[in-house]
């Protein structure tokens, strides 16, 4: 089955998107993301980029943010399925991380939902189990 136009788009947005985030790279990723996105991640007092973010600073931020928690050379990503519709697209996966403050390693399963119009990231909404993820910055 042959992608739409739109579908092909956005999965060259995702491809982009995701090569940023693989290289921990602010400024790869802001190149996706429109100047009004939105953004959310179910909200934790132990990591401060997660909650409602709107605008494409506040994004980059929160990014910075996450980043800089992490020991990143030592993330561990899946991506298990990818599923896209015209602007709109799901992805499932596993992320793996370890945090600078403890030292603790989480693994835990996520779901991105993106939207992209114009070849810009306009929502993405992040759902990841929180909770047993802010075990790891409990010390």
């Amino acid at each position: 089955m042959e992608l739409s136009t739109q579908s092909q788009e956005t999965q060259q947005v995702l491809n982009g998107f995701f090569q940023g985030t693989g290289n921990n790279d602010t400024e790869a990723i802001a190149v996706f993301l429109a100047e009004d996105i939105n953004f959310y991640i179910a909200e934790s007092p132990y990591m401060p980029w997660t909650g409602k973010k709107n605008g494409k600073q506040q994004v980059i931020t929160a990014l910075q943010q996450l980043i800089a928690a992490h020991h990143t050379k030592e993330d561990d990503f899946e991506m298990d399925h990818i599923f896209i519709d015209g602007t709109e697209a799901a992805v499932f996966g596993k992320a793996g991380r370890t945090v600078k403050a403890t030292g603790k390693k989480f693994k835990e399963p996520f779901v991105m939902r993106f939207t992209v119009k114009d070849r810009l990231i306009t929502k993405l909404l992040m759902l990841e189990d929180s909770h047993q993820i802010e075990k790891a910055f409990i010390k």
